[in-house]
């Protein structure tokens, strides 16, 4: 395994030979990214960093009842799965799209997200990609999106068998439902394509004084409902020892890709290195 990062924050709003610099400067070894180009492969690999992953294009329009839109957004997505490989990347990130209507229930999009999925992973299947979906459950007090649970992954999984399909493994959100994110790799870990290193932490005043909701009166901190919050991996509630010998087991030897989102590592760039530095740091305690 190595340790690479997903682009957050004002990773966003850099150069991305400066990005790249500092991340070979200070250990890094591969880079997660929205889209990407052959100007973009060609810096990045001046500096001696990979392109972990690119983002799959997954529209809303995949949800749509309109067939002539379902078909552009599954050829926007597969145009989107190619371009990757031509640039030598063949893992995708996915987060299943958001219903026009996020008060259907995830059963409704289930039956929508049917229709055109199958087609998406046909093609990455046939070409030899993976797509990696990502369990974010979406916000309250919907939880719109689906995929964020063992219940919702094996429907997923019947539905499209290929082994091509498989999961961006994140325990932050896994905690923050109250899913034994454990018992959850010890399930699915034969299909871990990528593995996003975040963590959650638990505030007991806060649950006391709001419950299981966001604050009314205050103003919550960022990434959380201040009951909960994301931070980087040592700084939650993820057993990191635990996680990697299990993915071992399963002969993961892919990226732990840190995705940070820690409010207390925010404010500047100097504080985000830090966060980024600190999170390696933890995760290189677990690696042979």
């Amino acid at each position: 395994m190595n340790v690479g990062i997903r682009t957050t924050g004002r990773l966003n709003g850099m150069p991305f030979d400066e990005v790249c610099r500092w991340m070979a400067a200070n250990g890094f070894e591969t880079i997660d990214v929205p889209n990407i180009n052959a100007d973009m492969v060609k810096t990045a690999s001046s500096h001696g960093v990979g392109i972990g992953q690119v983002d799959l294009v997954a529209g809303s329009d995949l949800l749509s009842d309109d067939t002539d839109k379902q078909k552009q957004a599954v050829q926007a997505s597969i145009a989107s799965i190619q371009n990757a490989i031509d640039h030598g990347v063949k893992n995708m990130f996915y987060v299943a799209p958001a219903p026009a209507d996020p008060s259907q229930g995830r059963a409704a999009t289930f039956e929508q997200w049917k229709r055109t999925m199958p087609a998406i992973v046909d093609f990455a299947d046939s070409n030899g990609a993976t797509i990696a979906l990502e369990g974010w459950p979406g916000g309250s007090p919907h939880f719109d999106r689906i995929g964020a649970n063992p219940e919702m992954l094996r429907a997923m999984f019947e539905v499209c068998p290929s082994e091509a399909f498989g999961i961006n493994y994140d325990p932050s959100h896994l905690i923050r439902l109250g899913v034994d994110y454990l018992r959850m790799l010890e399930e699915f870990g034969h299909r871990v394509h990528h593995v996003h290193a975040k963590d959650t932490k638990f505030d007991s005043e806060a649950l006391y004084l709001y419950g299981r909701m966001s604050p009314s009166l205050d103003q919550p901190k960022a990434f959380g409902e201040d009951w909960w919050r994301y931070c980087i991996p040592g700084e939650g509630e993820a057993d990191w020892a635990h996680i990697m010998k299990n993915l071992e087991d399963f002969g993961y030897d892919g990226i732990l890709s840190i995705e940070h989102e820690d409010v207390r590592y925010w404010g500047s760039w100097e504080v985000e290195a830090e966060g980024f530095i600190r999170a390696r740091t933890h995760l290189k305690k677990y690696m042979m």
